[in-house]
């Protein structure tokens, strides 16, 4: 059955126009369309998966935070999440389908144009950024997983099953990776000795600009967040520091520090970096460069 047809047995009106929307990386859990007919635009979307995810992001999110990017309920639930934060929406979804085996969503077309990097983006951007942000990070848990419910595992044993996860991301993805599997057991030690830390909400493991839409010089939306989890914070601010300079992670942290104090990822910043390198959150970067980017949150 082709696209049309398939995407037809959404709607009561007849579809007049489909555009694809890439998000413009690799790796993205969905197929997505804006649909238009005679009532107006809407977003369709259904997972590009059929097999349990294999590729290391996906993977990861699957094992340590029960993140199967197969379902739609992860978008339904962090997507109903998101809308009760003020400032930058996210889509409502409208009609979740089953059609020949694949869960299709119809969300509502949010306004704005995709964003462009955090880097180029103005002061007032930014400070709006880290006043959501921590808004979303008011929300706080006991526990890691996910919002839909299907993992939940108690806080203290985060540590633990992070080190799971990473020994497992290197057996499946990195076996010939000599740099990045001679770093694994120094790792594994920090992990053994750091704690836990006491701030566990909701965090967007792919952190980008790439997830958002602009209007008129502000964020206008959040529209991909499939890979939201809950965790510790300090994994956002890690994420952070790789899509953020001196400059526009300075106006970040005055935004965010309006609403919370923000986390002192200090003893962190090293152990949870090598775990996002073995995610490939910023794709296949050299370990050795991934590590030594610079400490912008001090």
């Amino acid at each position: 059955m082709t696209t049309d047809h398939l995407l037809q047995q959404l709607f009561d009106e007849p579809i007049e126009q489909i555009t694809v929307l890439d998000p413009g990386y690799s790796g993205h859990a969905s197929d997505v369309w804006l649909v238009k007919t005679a009532a107006g635009e809407q977003v369709v979307r259904v997972s590009r998966m059929k097999e349990a995810p294999t590729h290391e992001f996906w993977w990861g999110c699957h094992d340590l935070f029960g993140i199967d990017p197969r379902h739609m309920r992860h978008f339904i639930a962090n997507a109903a999440m998101l809308r009760t934060i003020v400032d930058i929406p996210a889509p409502r979804v409208h009609k979740h389908q089953i059609i020949e085996g694949g869960e299709y969503l119809v969300v509502e077309k949010m306004n704005g144009s995709p964003s462009q990097k955090f880097t180029e983006q103005s002061d007032a951007l930014l400070h709006q950024l880290g006043v959501w942000l921590a808004r979303v990070h008011a929300q706080r848990y006991d526990y890691f997983g996910n919002l839909a419910g299907t993992q939940r595992v108690p806080q203290p044993n985060f540590h633990v099953r992070l080190a799971s996860t990473m020994r497992q991301l290197i057996e499946i993805d990195y076996a010939n990776d000599i740099k990045i599997k001679a770093q694994l057991n120094a790792m594994l030690h920090a992990l053994d000795v750091l704690p836990v830390p006491q701030h566990f909400c909701p965090i967007f493991i792919d952190l980008d600009s790439s997830q958002f839409l602009c209007e008129d010089g502000v964020l206008s939306a959040v529209v991909d967040v499939e890979a939201y989890a809950v965790g510790p914070r300090e994994l956002d601010f890690v994420g952070l520091e790789y899509v953020l300079d001196e400059r526009s992670a300075a106006a970040f942290l005055k935004g965010y520090s309006s609403i919370l104090a923000p986390p002192d990822i200090t003893d962190y910043r090293t152990v949870y970096r090598y775990f996002y390198r073995l995610l490939g959150v910023q794709g296949s970067v050299d370990l050795d460069l991934w590590l030594k980017q610079p400490s912008l949150f001090e």
